[in-house]
């Protein structure tokens, strides 16, 4: 095997790493056409259907340019790799409508700090938020002075700020967020 692919095998791949983008773009879309629906079942629609143009697009510069045996074969690796790339798409945003480290991460930064008393008026739910702020602070993520909570670590903060770019982008953001 000498290492080189052939022209159709990289136009392949290059259709194949558009694939989260177009489902991006179809998210997008569905997420604003149907406000209402389950946020993930849109996702997952959303990877499903995103396939039609994935499919379309690596035919169009890939697979039609090659012979039977080979095209086979080529469309198979190609649904495999949608497939995976389509799972791991539903489960990041799956992670990030149920991640409430996220969620607490932000509330603080938005707010500056918070005292514990202002978290169960936001949450109504101690316990549960109680295990989320201790593991914040033992990941270094935020810090406990004077009985408020502030962020401490930028990493994760990082990543709720990106989930709620990501979810105004969707239309998913709720009022007063």
């Amino acid at each position: 095997m000498s290492g080189v692919y052939s022209l159709p095998a990289v136009r392949l791949m290059f259709a194949l790493a558009a694939a989260p983008g177009i489902i991006f773009l179809v998210h997008v879309a569905a997420a604003r056409l149907r406000p209402r629906a389950s946020r993930q079942l849109v996702a997952l629609q959303a990877a499903l259907a995103g396939a039609v143009p994935v499919a379309a697009l690596a035919w169009q510069v890939s697979l039609r340019d090659l012979p039977a045996k080979e095209a086979v074969p080529a469309g198979l690796y190609a649904v495999i790799v949608y497939g995976g790339l389509a799972n791991t798409y539903f489960h990041l945003f799956n992670m990030s409508e149920t991640a409430r480290r996220i969620r607490i991460l932000y509330e603080v930064y938005r707010a500056g700090t918070l005292s514990p008393e202002e978290f169960e008026s936001l949450y109504k739910t101690t316990g549960i938020i109680g295990v989320r702020l201790g593991r914040l602070i033992a990941m270094k993520q935020l810090r406990l002075e004077d009985g408020r909570y502030a962020v401490r670590g930028k990493t994760m903060l990082r990543a709720a700020q990106a989930v709620v770019a990501w979810r105004r982008l969707l239309g998913l953001q709720r009022k007063g967020a």
